[in-house]
């Protein structure tokens, strides 16, 4: 995969509450869909049947990616959660929780699919929190973050070449927000879409081969 186009994202116009628009992120158009936990879970719903059936994706490799805030006491929550197949990217507002609203049932089946490979950076704790914290599981996922490249045997030249990837991609806007006031803002939605994009990529990469 060609990776020389890829620059910083740009967002193309702000979203709004369960809507969808399009994030540029070097050449590619990446349609993202930001849904509340308080809205109507039909956008989810949807997504996740454009998962399911973009044919582009033939190897079923979709990122998994979240963001987390600090809470009263200095805890720490996971607020959305990110899925991305190269085309498409769905942001979650997780429930809070005073929603006491539970995550939609075909997400949680989604994540369960064992023909889908979920894959991430630090996959393996983000779902001990999803686990912890909301009851999500998942059947299928891979760590794709630095530490990983040995044990997915990959060349000292396809590490060379992600690392230089990641070094230059990596967004830097809105570092000191905070994401439990995630409200589909221009920079958040923005950096939630390139953090997913980008971790799918790095994945698809490295599972080339496989």
């Amino acid at each position: 995969m060609d990776l020389s186009s890829i620059t910083h994202p740009h967002i193309i116009p702000k979203m709004h509450r369960s809507c969808a628009s399009c994030v540029e992120i070097g050449g590619a158009s990446i349609r993202t869909t930001a849904v509340a936990s308080t809205d109507n879970y039909g956008s989810v719903h949807t997504l996740v049947k454009i998962f399911l059936s973009n044919t582009k994706n033939m190897k079923k490799i979709i990122d998994l990616s979240t963001e987390r805030a600090q809470k009263a006491g200095n805890q720490t929550k996971t607020v959305l959660l990110q899925l991305c197949d190269g085309d498409h990217c769905l942001i979650f507002k997780l429930p809070s929780d005073e929603d006491k609203i539970p995550v939609p049932v075909s997400l949680f089946n989604f994540l369960n699919l064992p023909d889908f490979t979920f894959v991430g950076i630090g996959i393996n704790k983000t779902l001990e929190n999803l686990e912890s914290e909301f009851g999500l599981t998942c059947n299928n996922a891979v760590e794709i973050g630095p530490s990983s490249w040995d044990l997915l045997n990959k060349t000292e030249e396809s590490c060379r070449i992600v690392r230089r990837f990641i070094s230059t991609t990596e967004p830097t806007s809105t570092v000191s927000d905070d994401w439990n006031d995630f409200s589909n803002g221009h920079n958040q939605v923005e950096l939630a879409t390139a953090n997913a994009y980008l971790a799918f990529i790095i994945g698809n990469m490295l599972m080339a081969t496989y």
